[in-house]
This record gives structure tokens, C-alpha cells and sequence, in this order.
């Protein structure tokens, strides 16, 4: 969790370890405050978050986005250096595919 000045939180993070998996970690949320925005809080905290899991012993981490919902989002995860590792069509709806990104942290 990332908090301005003003105590008020600006982005969150919830992750927890893939069931059947002994080092895999599922990306749950992570959210930015619309007005914090652009300011570099989520990365710093997905930073962070990568760092928790590396001194857990985490291989990897996963998460799933949607194709259109979601393009800030699947953008920003690229852009830190995740990889897009899977899809599954129409998922949500017509035309709109699920996104599964992977990180390997070691």
C-alpha cells in the first residue's frame, strides 16, 4: 500500500501464493487512485510487491487481465517486464480475451 502526504491510500497490492504451486505467486490487485495516476505509485509498489516475493523465494509471478477492459493495465505490466504467456478468447465476452502475464523474479 502506497499513501500520499495526507495519509489517504493512492495504491494497493493483493497477492498470494498459486494454490498447488511451492514458489508462484498470483497477482491479485493492483490498483492506482485515478487521480494518482501517471505519478509512478503502482510501479514503485509492483517494485515492491516483487521484491516481498523474491525474499519469500517466489519463481514467479501471475497475473490475469482483460484484453480491452484493461489495456493501461496489460500496457503498464509489459512495460515492467512482464510477458504475456496466455490467452483465452472470448472469455468475458465476445472479443474480449484473457490476458495471462508471467514474471520470472529468479
Amino acid at each position: 500500500m502506497i499513501t500520499d502526504d495526507q495519509g489517504r491510500v493512492v495504491s494497493y497490492a493483493c497477492f498470494g501464493i498459486t494454490p498447488m504451486t511451492d514458489a508462484t505467486y498470483d497477482l491479485y490487485w493492483l490498483a492506482t487512485h485515478a487521480d494518482a495516476r501517471g505519478r509512478g505509485f503502482g510501479g514503485a509498489l509492483l517494485r515492491g510487491v516483487e521484491e516481498e516475493l523474491r525474499a519469500r523465494g517466489a519463481r514467479n509471478v501471475r497475473i490475469e487481465t482483460s484484453q480491452l477492459d484493461e489495456q493501461a493495465a496489460l500496457r503498464f505490466y509489459l512495460r515492467l517486464g512482464y510477458e504475456i504467456v496466455g490467452r483465452i478468447g472470448d472469455f468475458y465476452r465476445p472479443g474480449d480475451d484473457l490476458i495471462t502475464l508471467c514474471k520470472r523474479l529468479t
